[in-house]
């Protein structure tokens, strides 16, 4: 799967994002969450009454769910798990409301706005709409600005996953801002713009610790932790979050023109398909066996009809475990060809 990544102004305008944050959550049941968040220098802010900003993503549709996280960061307990900092002190920007921003500052960073967006999504890309008119009225010299958004996306993963027959193996390659990888459609409009320039860049891979970690880039590769689970679920409130069973890679690159990070996962497979499939050699064999012992002349039929009715149930009870088995294994392949065929039909 393609995940270059690429955010850029929506107007011809320099924005640098002094922090981006990217948290990539894969669970057991075959689905995921995607959050993004990036703080954006106030420097790039001056004489701006909004902010449009553009994120492409490879893998987005319509049919993604898009959510706003002003709402959770509005409550410090979360800013203060989400920036790993304590917060000391806290303004709000409607009076006290707290619907249009908050300033928090916190212990051993500068203070930072959190400002509520708006977002839209359209041809693979999301407008990320930021209101400063309350921004601007800050007096004094204005801190930077932060948003946050997550995206519940219409796939089961965001990830490349390999699944062998005793191995499964997760793949994240996953890159942002590096133009080398620009597809076509964005050539011409960014030809008259610039991406955004981030200064750090953080990725986040939580996924179930089931999984051994196979790759890891040493300069980058900051922590493997268990996922505190009292706090991630105050802040995310999905009952996906299991207590103990995910982990979280984090890695860290700063001061590069673009940013990729690549890690490998594994875990060993011994399940319900591996006995399946052990069974259904052994039945196979079986059958072959006690076939040919029977050497039925091929153009009989009457030793054929002879055959059938002599046959014992226990060859037929083979023959149905056979057939089950079989169905077991090349039904992924049928559901896979018809949504392809789906897919194929709607274009």
């Amino acid at each position: 799967m393609d995940n270059s990544y690429f955010i850029y102004p929506n107007a011809n305008v320099d924005v640098e994002l002094p922090r981006f944050h990217s948290c990539i959550w894969e669970f057991d049941n075959n689905s995921s969450l995607v959050e993004f968040g990036f703080e954006i220098s106030s420097a790039s802010l001056n004489g701006h009454q909004s902010l449009d900003l553009i994120l492409y993503i490879p893998w987005l549709t319509e049919k993604c769910i898009l959510n706003d996280l002003y709402d959770k960061l509005k409550d410090s307990a979360n800013s203060k798990f989400i920036f790993n900092t304590s917060v000391t002190g806290s303004s709000y920007l409607d009076g006290g409301d707290n619907m249009l921003g908050v300033v928090y500052q916190f212990i051993g960073r500068d203070p930072l706005c959190l400002l509520p967006i708006e977002l839209k999504a359209a041809n693979k890309k999301i407008k990320i709409s930021i209101n400063l008119a309350h921004y601007n009225n800050l007096p004094g010299n204005k801190p930077n600005i932060y948003v946050r958004f997550s995206i519940k996306p219409n796939i089961a993963y965001v990830s490349n996953r390999r699944k062998g027959i005793a191995k499964s193996q997760v793949i994240y390659d996953i890159k942002f801002n590096e133009r080398r990888n620009l597809p076509d459609n964005l050539i011409a409009e960014l030809a008259n713009k610039g991406l955004c320039k981030i200064d750090q860049c953080f990725s986040f891979n939580i996924l179930p610790d089931k999984y051994d970690i196979i790759f890891y880039d040493n300069a980058s590769l900051q922590s493997v932790r268990t996922l505190e689970y009292d706090s991630f679920i105050k802040y995310i409130g999905d009952k996906r979050v299991k207590k103990d069973q995910l982990m979280v890679v984090f890695n860290k690159k700063k001061e590069k023109d673009s940013y990729s990070f690549f890690s490998m996962y594994s875990k060993e497979r011994i399940g319900l398909a591996q006995f399946s499939l052990a069974l259904l050699l052994n039945v196979s064999c079986g059958i072959l066996f006690f076939i040919s012992q029977l050497r039925i002349p091929p153009n009989n039929p009457n030793n054929f009809k002879e055959f059938l009715n002599k046959a014992p149930l226990e060859l037929y009870l083979a023959i149905g475990i056979f057939i089950l088995t079989a169905i077991f294994f090349l039904w992924p392949l049928f559901v896979r060809f018809k949504n392809w065929f789906l897919k194929l039909f709607q274009k």
